[in-house]
């Protein structure tokens, strides 16, 4: 079995869920997460898990503005296994930040991470996920990392990351090549990133080890860089990934998680 840990649909931005169905379907994509895109509402998300319990798991996102506590229920009695936290809120590294980190981990919900390179090597959210060892932490899009690229400390950045791998309550996406490395000036019939340094990569995984990564397709964005299913096969076909690397990454490490 394959399990998608990042997908995004809706109705009034990006793509209703039967296109991603489509997608899974066609790749042999057995579930998927859904997680709440910035600006939509829970909604839709609840509508789906109800129409396809079998097929996907839904992880809203929390608005610091409003009640958590009764957000924190509103996921809970619509079957949400996590929440969506985006670090640009100053709040979330202080005590309300920690107050809700220990809710969720009583209703066993995960925390999907999002923000950029240098924030999640920050000491900050170092101290965050070592304050909160119970709770279960997510780091998306491979961290940013390649948002850094022409960036002279982005080196010293992912360094840092790699060191909260010692932490046992974190874990990492790993996105698409498409994400990570630029377009190929010449695309090739079968693996249009047939040439690419997969250095980062192998760096992510030596650190946190497949017991830690888990695969995401940023679908549908991702149909805007190299597609569903290269996404898919470029990362399952990495030569450095065993056979027991891929069932965790595709499927042990996401079944524990969020079903």
């Amino acid at each position: 079995m394959i399990i998608d840990t990042h997908c995004h649909a809706g109705i009034n931005w990006f793509e209703p869920i039967e296109n991603l169905i489509f997608q899974m379907d066609k790749n042999s994509v057995d579930k998927a997460v859904l997680i709440q895109h910035k600006g939509s509402t829970n909604n839709y998300l609840y509508e789906c898990l109800n129409r396809f319990s079998n097929k996907f798991s839904i992880v809203p996102a929390v608005n610091w503005n409003e009640n958590l506590e009764n957000q924190l229920k509103e996921f809970k009695n619509n079957g949400a296994s996590g929440i969506r936290v985006y670090l640009d809120f100053p709040e979330i590294f202080n005590k309300k930040g920690d107050d809700l980190f220990k809710d969720c981990a009583e209703k066993n919900f995960v925390i999907s991470v999002a923000s950029n390179l240098k924030t999640f090597a920050s000491s900050s959210f170092s101290e965050l996920v070592k304050r909160n060892p119970k709770t279960t932490f997510i780091i998306e899009h491979l961290a940013g990392a390649n948002n850094f690229p022409e960036d002279k400390n982005s080196n010293d950045y992912l360094d840092e990351v790699l060191k909260l791998s010692q932490n046992n309550n974190l874990y990492i996406k790993i996105p698409g090549l498409g994400e990570i490395y630029e377009r190929p000036k010449i695309l090739d019939l079968n693996n249009p990133f047939y040439d690419v340094d997969l250095k980062l990569i192998k760096k992510v995984f030596q650190s946190f080890s497949s017991k830690y990564l888990m695969w995401g397709s940023d679908f549908p964005p991702v149909s805007n860089r190299e597609g569903y299913r290269n996404a898919l096969i470029g990362i399952y076909n990495i030569n450095f990934f065993n056979e027991k690397d891929k069932e965790d990454i595709f499927f042990n490490v996401p079944e524990k998680l969020f079903f």
